[in-house]
């Protein structure tokens, strides 16, 4: 009986995982300033908008817009202050990025089949 409680239990998280947004991983890799993680977190297309330069970037070209950022901009810290929903076709995510000034980074996640992607990412200095 414990077998098939344990069983379901874990079928249950691990389709849960499937479906949910990738926050903590869009975390972690916004605290290494890892761009290529970053961007295979993301569509096939991603806008990228860095204080007011944007663009749409396929995975490769995203990478290193991100890249010169992170090298401009070492990374500090980030953490999430806001995280949308967890369903419906698309959500959005707001963060603190700390390098040597701090940044509000914003998020559009859009579902793609059963997974939420990176739609955009909006890159401004706070004052």
């Amino acid at each position: 009986m414990n077998y098939i409680i344990t069983s379901i239990f874990t079928l249950f998280f691990a389709v849960s995982s499937i479906f949910s947004i990738p926050y903590q991983e869009v975390e972690t890799a916004f605290s290494q300033g890892n761009a290529s993680k970053i961007m295979n977190l993301g569509t096939t297309k991603v806008l990228i908008s860095i204080e007011g330069s944007e663009g749409v970037y396929s995975k490769s070209q995203g990478t290193q817009v991100l890249s010169n950022f992170f090298k401009n901009n070492p990374p500090k810290s980030f953490s999430f202050g806001f995280k949308g929903k967890e369903t419906g076709a698309s959500t959005f995510a707001v963060g603190d990025y700390q390098s040597k000034r701090l940044y509000r980074v914003s998020f559009k996640f859009k579902k793609v089949n059963t997974q939420h992607q990176i739609e955009s990412i909006t890159i401004i200095p706070q004052k």
